[in-house]
């Protein structure tokens, strides 16, 4: 079958006959899964992206999800994320005839809804956790029995201990029969549980793998089109190496700017910068309303980032269709919610944020979302990065959200307990914060040797 490229993907030949072939295997009730790897910006999510257009437009359920760098704290985040809505809206009565006994360890992933039964909070033995792993897969397989089903779920290398957790469970456990698992993810920094589960799947000859390389200068003067001079065109790809997110980050600017590149970093400081003059050119309402969808996440709550903005909602929704005009940000399936137009563009736009603001903001999302019962783990996230030390209100919050997490995902319940500890008042003399620090040295050292970091558990006892 003859492959033809969509425009966005030219050079990219061999990689969407991998999707053709999976979503061939897929339509032949097998359960193909697919790991796309490559640096950032290379096309990873825009490959994603057309495999799930092409599977949506042969009928099938598709379930997408995206992990970020900035929500790492967030237990199973790109998870629910993916399955999250679409599982709450099913219902406990019908998920419980989907996943059977196993319905009640869905909770973790499918947050707000009450009744599945059991309470995820409870003390739990640790490895209990691996309890929701297989109601993951006993729900995909329900939902496999009735039409195929794809997960694709997106940037990996940013995704929580127990998101990774589970993949690694489905990577050697595959769901039975009609779910495409889609995997996409950078090869660098690497994740060793993932690294070790697709190892070992890749030697069963369970998971293809693809690969994603630079354009080369043809793909790249494809790309661009014949609208931009050959001199230009040829700049732009020195500049950008080949990269196509780069390539056309830099062709949105007026001009071509020297790019610096650092090996560490997420978005080279050319493209950052062509980012944040195209963020500086808005109106100043839409600026910030977009500086806080920044803050707030990916997909972008808007009335959370509305809070976060300080701005007015009619006011707001202005700025969000000049956002929109823009395609900073496009609209997801979810009313008033949207996604940046790539996730380094939302990284770029964080990281240019001034500090001050951007801690202000952090503080009002954590406020609005207590207003709004959010999750107490999405507070968490936020006052981790905003409380000042003392906050009394804020290190509570740290240390329910991390008992919250302990049984299912230690490793975000580590981070919260260390957040809190950081938080508690420097007084020796005080015997009430010294006892409250010997209960949360225990608890993070628990944590800590639940997900394997035995030395910084003894260090967290010593």
């Amino acid at each position: 079958m003859d492959v033809i490229a969509p425009p966005s993907l030219v050079g990219r030949r061999t990689q969407l006959a991998a999707v053709t072939d999976a979503l061939t295997r897929l339509d032949e009730r097998s359960s193909p899964i697919l790991a796309l790897s490559g640096e950032p910006g290379i096309g990873k999510t825009r490959l994603t992206e057309e495999l799930c257009e092409r599977a949506d437009a042969d009928g099938h359920l598709v379930l997408s999800g995206r992990a970020s760098e900035l929500e790492q704290d967030l237990p199973f985040a790109v998870v629910v994320d993916a399955l999250g809505d679409y599982a709450a809206s099913l219902g406990a009565d019908r998920l419980r005839r989907l996943a059977g006994a196993q319905a009640p360890e869905l909770a973790p992933v499918v947050p707000g809804l009450d009744d599945l039964g059991g309470d995820p909070t409870a003390g739990r033995l640790q490895d209990e956790r691996f309890e929701t792993h297989r109601a993951v897969r006993a729900l995909l397989e329900g939902l496999g029995a009735r039409q195929r089903v794809v997960l694709a779920l997106d940037d990996l290398h940013w995704a929580d201990e127990a998101s990774l957790e589970l993949v690694a469970h489905l990577l050697r456990h595959p769901p039975r029969g009609g779910v495409l698992l889609v995997l996409a993810f950078r090869p660098a920094p690497a994740r060793p549980t993932l690294v070790d589960a697709l190892a070992a799947a890749v030697r069963e000859r369970a998971v293809v793998e693809v690969a994603l390389e630079p354009l080369t200068a043809d793909d790249a003067a494809a790309l661009l089109g014949a609208g931009v001079p050959t001199a230009r065109r040829e700049a732009l790809f020195v500049q950008s190496g080949g990269n196509p997110f780069y390539l056309q980050e830099l062709a949105r600017a007026d001009a071509v700017v020297a790019i610096t590149p650092y090996a560490d970093a997420d978005v080279p400081h050319g493209v950052a910068r062509a980012i944040d003059q195209e963020v500086r050119a808005l109106d100043d309402d839409a600026a910030r309303l977009v500086r806080a969808g920044a803050v707030v996440g990916d997909p972008v709550s808007l009335d959370a980032a509305i809070a976060a903005a300080e701005l007015d909602p009619g006011v707001a929704l202005d700025a969000l269709d000049v956002l929109l005009d823009a395609a900073l940000l496009t609209p997801t399936d979810v009313p008033r919610r949207y996604r940046f137009r790539h996730p380094l563009v939302r990284r770029a736009i964080y990281d240019t944020t001034p500090a001050g603001w951007r801690i202000g903001a952090h503080a009002r999302a954590a406020a609005a979302l207590e207003r709004q019962g959010g999750a107490i783990g999405a507070r968490a996230h936020h006052l981790e990065r905003c409380a000042q030390p003392g906050d009394a209100a804020a290190i509570g919050v740290l240390i329910a959200a991390g008992s919250g997490a302990a049984a299912r995902a230690p490793a975000a319940a580590a981070s919260w307990y260390a957040a809190a500890l950081r938080l508690l008042p420097q007084d020796p003399d005080d015997l009430a914060v010294a006892g409250q620090r010997l209960g949360l040295l225990v608890m993070l050292a628990q944590c800590q040797a639940a997900t394997g970091r035995l030395v910084a558990a003894l260090d967290s006892l010593d």
